[in-house]
This record gives C-alpha cells, sequence and structure tokens, in this order.
C-alpha cells in the first residue's frame, strides 16, 4: 500500500513540529533526521560553516549553540504546505535574550523542511546573522563566529 500525498504532507507536518517542539531533547530530536540528513544555513557569514551533515554533526552543532538564547515571549509562527508533500516552509519569528548580554533581539527565520521516508532529510534556515551578531556579540562578527558554529570548511 502506498502512502497519499496526505498522508505524507501529515508525516511532513508532525516531523518539522517536532522539530521545533523537541529542542533540548537532543536524542529524541536526533531520532528526527534521517542519517545522510543535511542542516543548512545559506546566508552564513563568511569563514563560518553553511551546512552540517550527518546526525552526529547536526546534533554536535546544535547542542553547541544550545544556551546561548532565552525566549522572552511565545514565537510567532506560520506553516506553508508546498506542492510537494514531503516540503514544508514555515515563517518563525522568535523574540529571544542573548544570555551572554542580556542584549534583547528579534529574529525572523524562514525554514524549509524536506522528509524523506518519514524522516527529517534536509533543512535550510533563512535568517538573518547581523540581528544576531548584534545581540551575541555587540556587532564583532569575529567574536561572533568564534561562539557559533564551526569554522568553514573548505571546498
Amino acid at each position: 500500500m502506498t502512502a497519499s500525498d496526505d498522508d505524507i504532507r501529515a508525516k511532513t507536518l508532525q516531523v518539522a513540529t517536532a522539530y521545533l517542539t523537541l529542542m533540548g531533547d537532543w536524542d529524541a530530536w536526533t531520532d528526527l533526521w534521517a542519517e545522510d540528513g543535511v542542516l543548512e544555513f545559506p546566508y552564513a557569514p563568511k569563514g563560518r560553516q553553511k551546512a552540517y551533515s550527518g546526525k552526529a554533526e547536526i546534533r554536535d552543532y546544535m547542542i553547541a549553540a544550545s544556551g546561548k538564547m532565552a525566549m522572552v515571549a511565545p514565537p510567532r509562527m506560520r506553516m506553508h504546505p508546498a506542492l510537494d508533500p514531503c516540503v514544508l516552509s514555515v515563517e518563525l519569528t522568535i523574540d529571544g535574550k542573548a544570555t551572554a548580554t542580556g542584549a534583547l533581539f528579534t529574529q525572523s527565520y524562514v525554514m524549509v523542511f524536506e522528509v524523506k521516508d518519514g524522516k527529517l532529510w534536509r533543512l535550510r534556515e533563512y535568517w538573518n546573522p547581523l540581528v544576531s551578531i548584534a545581540a551575541f556579540a555587540d556587532g564583532d562578527v569575529q567574536a561572533w563566529a568564534s561562539k557559533f558554529g564551526k569554522p568553514e570548511v573548505a571546498a
């Protein structure tokens, strides 16, 4: 029996929702990912890694990045199913506070989820790094870059 587009779309929505609600429960969150999953940051500043591949690398990045901010209000979110039932776009806005500096910020994201065989296969997060750089490192790109992710891997 083949899954219908509606069933696939429901699973895609379920995976995206779990991704957003399980952050911090890193075992359950990591289980959402396909073994060959890819987390991409197309707007990563120069010198910072733009993609993390495989569950272990993605998990390591997220654990290292966690705890650096606290939300000060409930996030605002809109989900947009695509024609392809395996794809979902999410608009997300977070009001937060950088834990190291106490700076308040509002960050908006567009996230494109792609699910394959019921697992998160690719996620592209589009966001403005200047907001993060201002809040977390008072505008100092090098100071911010030393705290988030890994240096860019030469191709």
